[in-house]
């Protein structure tokens, strides 16, 4: 059961938004009294706790594998993963600033969770750089604020298209990644350019909202 009201829950927030349902929305839509909701989660507090750490778990994903040659495609494939967990729970990068300031421990979970995801992506960059594919960090290349920059780019995707829908305007009209790639784009080397046009000539990209 608590797995059923998990992902009702989750897909009832990703419709109306996580501050406009409540405890008793989600019973009625599952066909349960509040008691037997309260049972399981005693607090809406207590729910969203629960799904962020199955949002937590399911990031464990991107973790840099050891002891492997890593290609450009895992960039790819780390941000599609990415991609794809904040279509699973739009809600919850739409609502960031506040649920960060209304949950606090789910805020300092949060923190944590982004740091690693900090150093993670340096190792990353940094590995890039030692096997050829970027350039090396200069007084004009810090590739500190490049991982921040693409931190704030593909955690705030989904918000910036509620903020951003003119029919006339096409920039943000493209997959995240695409966009993820113009940051990357001008630090890669002769042989990360090469390595780069081979990864995206055998990748779906997947489908957006017009």
């Amino acid at each position: 059961m608590k797995e059923e009201i998990k992902k009702e829950a989750v897909k009832l927030f990703n419709t109306f938004g996580m501050s406009n349902v409540s405890m008793k929305q989600i019973a009625d839509s599952l066909s349960i009294s509040a008691g037997n909701l309260q049972y399981h989660y005693k607090t809406k507090a207590v729910l969203l706790a629960n799904i962020y750490d199955d949002m937590f778990e399911e990031t464990k994903n991107n973790i840099l594998p050891e002891n492997a040659y890593i290609t450009l495609f895992h960039f790819e494939e780390m941000m599609r993963n990415f991609d794809r967990l904040q279509e699973h729970y739009n809600f919850f990068f739409n609502d960031i600033v506040n649920i960060n300031k209304t949950y606090p421990e789910i805020a300092e979970h949060y923190k944590v969770t982004n740091l690693n995801r900090f150093e993670e992506g340096r190792k990353l960059i940094d590995y890039y750089i030692e096997t050829g594919r970027m350039l090396p960090e200069s007084e004009t290349i810090d590739y500190d604020k490049t991982m921040h920059l693409i931190w704030m780019s593909s955690t705030f995707w989904q918000s910036q298209k509620l903020v951003i829908t003119a029919t006339t305007y096409e920039t943000n009209k493209c997959a995240s990644i695409e966009m993820l790639w113009t940051l990357l784009l001008p630090y890669l080397t002769e042989k990360g350019l090469e390595e780069y046009h081979q990864v995206r000539k055998f990748v779906t990209l997947p489908k957006t909202n017009k």
